[in-house]
C-alpha cells in the first residue's frame, strides 16, 4: 500500500504546529522556559516537515537547506527543553553554533562535492542523533519522576530516531536512493512515526508537567497537613506547660499580692494616724489610695486567672512616664522610710508603647523592690530610673549602687523559684522576664560598669 508522502508530511507538519501551541495554551500559567523551548522547537519542527513535503513546488534552497537546518534546529531546540527540565541547561550559543556548522556542512556536500548522498546521510544523520539523545533525556525524566508520560515521550521519539538512522543507513550502503521523499518502507514508516511523534511527544510532554503539577500539590498538602499537625502539638504543649506552672502561678499569687496588701495596711495605717493628728481633712486622699490598691489586687487576680485559661491579654495604648509615676506614687512612703534617694530621668514627651498597664506596673513594681533591697547595708543608697526612645524601641533601666551580682547569681537570676533571699519566693523576676517577652519586648539583668545592677527593659515603641 502507497501513500503520497508530500501530503503525509503535510500533515505531520500541521500537527506538529497545531500541537504545541495547545501544549502552550494549556500550561501557559507555568511560566517555564522548558515549555517555551518544546514549544518554539515544535513549530519549527513542523516547519520544516511542511517545507520537506513541498519540495515540488518551492525551490531547492528552500526545501532542503532550510527545511534540513530547521529539522535540526526543532530537535535540538526540544533537546535544551528536556536538558532545562532536567536542570542541565544549555546556552543558546551553542545551539546557535550548531545550526550554522550544520547548514555549511550540508552545503558543502551539494554545492561543493556535488554528493547528494552524502547531504542526505549528513543531514538523516545528525537529526537521528539528535532525536536518540532526545529520547535518552525523556528516560532519565521518567527514572528520575518515574514518569509514565516521560516515557511515552521516549518510546515514540526512540522510534523516529532509530527508523531515521536505518534509513540514513541503507542509503550509505547502497541499499536505496538518497531523499525525503523516496517512494520505500523506511519512508513511509518514518512519516508516519512523524504523525505520531506529534501527538504522542506533546501529549507526553503535557503529562509529564501535570503529573509534576499533582505531585507538588500532594506534597504542599502533605506539608500543610505536617506543619497543622505541628500547630496542634505546639498547642497542646503550651497548655500543657501552662498547667505545669500551675504551682509557680500559685506561688506568684502570694508573691504579687503581697506588695498592694502591705501598702493597702501601711495606707491604713497612716489614714489612722492622720485622723487622730489632723481629724479629717486627708482622710478622702488616703482612702483613695486604698481602693487604687485594692483594685491593683483586683487586676492581678484577674490576669493570673486569664494565663490559666488560656486568653489573650487586653493590650491598649500605655504611657511608660504614667506607669513610672503611679509606681512611684505607691512607693514613695517606702522609698522615704528606706531613705534610698531615686533619681527619675523622664522624656519630656510621653513614650508610648502597646500593652497591659497592670502587667507593665507588675514589671516595675517588681525592679523597684530588688534595687530597693538591693541597696541595704550602704551609706548612700540610690538609685537611677531612666526612659528613652531609641529609633522603633521604648527604653527604660533602673540601676542600683547595691553589690551588684555575682557570675553564679547572673545565671540563675531569671530562674524560677530562684532567690537571693531567705524569705523570697524566687519568681518576681521570672515573672517580669515572661510579661517583658509577653510584650514582644526583652528584660535583661547585668552588672553596671560603675557598680551595683542593672535591669534594662527593651519594648517596641509606637509612634
Amino acid at each position: 500500500m502507497s501513500i503520497h508522502l508530500p501530503t503525509a508530511y503535510l500533515i505531520a507538519g500541521l500537527l506538529y504546529l497545531v500541537m504545541p501551541l495547545g501544549v502552550w495554551l494549556s500550561l501557559r500559567r507555568q511560566r517555564s522556559a522548558t515549555i517555551h523551548w518544546w514549544c518554539i522547537g515544535g513549530v519549527i519542527f513542523g516547519l520544516s516537515l511542511i517545507l520537506l513535503g513541498s519540495r515540488e513546488q518551492l525551490p531547492d534552497w528552500l526545501t532542503h537547506v532550510v527545511a534540513n537546518t530547521f529539522l535540526f534546529l526543532g530537535v535540538a531546540l526540544r533537546v535544551i527543553a528536556l536538558r532545562h527540565a532536567l536542570g542541565r541547561p544549555l546556552h543558546w550559543v551553542w545551539l546557535l553554533a550548531g545550526a550554522v556548522i550544520f547548514a555549511l556542512v550540508y552545503e558543502f556536500f551539494h554545492g561543493v562535492l556535488h554528493n547528494e548522498q552524502l547531504r542526505f546521510i549528513w543531514g538523516s544523520g545528525i537529526t537521528a542523533a539528535l532525536l536518540l539523545h532526545l529520547a535518552w533525556l525523556a528516560f532519565a525524566i521518567d527514572r528520575r519522576d518515574n514518569s509514565p508520560s516521560a516515557r511515552w515521550v521516549a518510546a515514540v521519539y526512540l522510534a523516529l530516531g532509530l527508523v531515521l538512522a536505518m534509513r540514513s543507513m541503507v542509503v550509505l550502503l547502497n541499499m536505496s536512493q538518497a531523499g525525503a521523499l523516496n517512494d520505500d518502507i523506511l519512508t513511509m514508516l518514518m512519516v508516519f512515526l512523524g504523525v505520531l511523534s506529534a501527538i504522542v511527544g506533546n501529549i507526553g510532554f503535557m503529562g509529564v508537567f501535570l503529573e509534576r503539577l499533582t505531585r507538588q500539590t500532594g506534597q504542599l498538602a502533605m506539608a500543610q497537613a505536617r506543619n497543622e499537625e505541628s500547630v496542634r502539638l505546639s498547642h497542646q504543649i503550651a497548655q500543657l506547660d501552662r498547667r505545669r506552672s500551675v504551682g509557680e502561678i500559685a506561688a506568684s499569687l502570694a508573691h504579687e499580692l503581697s506588695q498592694p496588701l502591705t501598702n493597702i495596711y501601711l495606707i491604713a495605717e497612716r489614714a489612722h494616724l492622720e485622723v487622730e493628728k489632723a481629724g479629717v481633712q486627708s482622710v478622702g486622699k488616703y482612702l483613695g489610695d486604698i481602693e487604687r490598691n485594692t483594685q491593683n489586687a483586683v487586676d492581678i487576680l484577674n490576669r493570673i486567672r486569664k494565663f490559666i485559661q488560656s486568653k489573650e491579654s487586653q493590650f491598649e495604648r500605655v504611657s511608660l512616664n504614667q506607669v513610672v509615676k503611679d509606681i512611684m506614687d505607691l512607693t514613695n512612703d517606702w522609698i522615704l522610710k528606706e531613705a534610698v534617694d531615686v533619681s527619675l530621668h523622664l522624656p519630656a514627651q510621653a513614650v508610648w508603647v502597646m500593652g497591659d498597664p497592670v502587667q507593665l506596673s507588675q514589671i516595675l513594681m517588681n525592679i523597684c523592690r530588688n534595687a530597693i533591697q538591693a541597696t541595704q547595708g550602704q551609706a548612700y543608697r540610690h538609685i537611677d530610673l531612666r526612659i528613652w526612645r531609641e529609633g522603633n524601641l521604648a527604653h527604660l533601666s533602673i540601676r542600683d549602687n547595691g553589690m551588684g551580682l555575682t557570675p553564679e547569681v547572673l545565671a540563675q537570676v531569671s530562674t524560677a523559684f530562684f532567690s537571693t533571699k531567705s524569705d523570697g519566693l524566687g519568681v518576681g523576676l521570672s515573672i517580669s522576664k515572661s510579661i517583658a517577652t509577653h510584650h514582644g519586648g526583652s528584660l535583661t539583668i547585668s552588672n553596671a560598669p560603675q557598680g551595683g545592677a542593672e535591669v534594662h527593659l527593651i519594648l517596641p515603641a509606637l509612634a
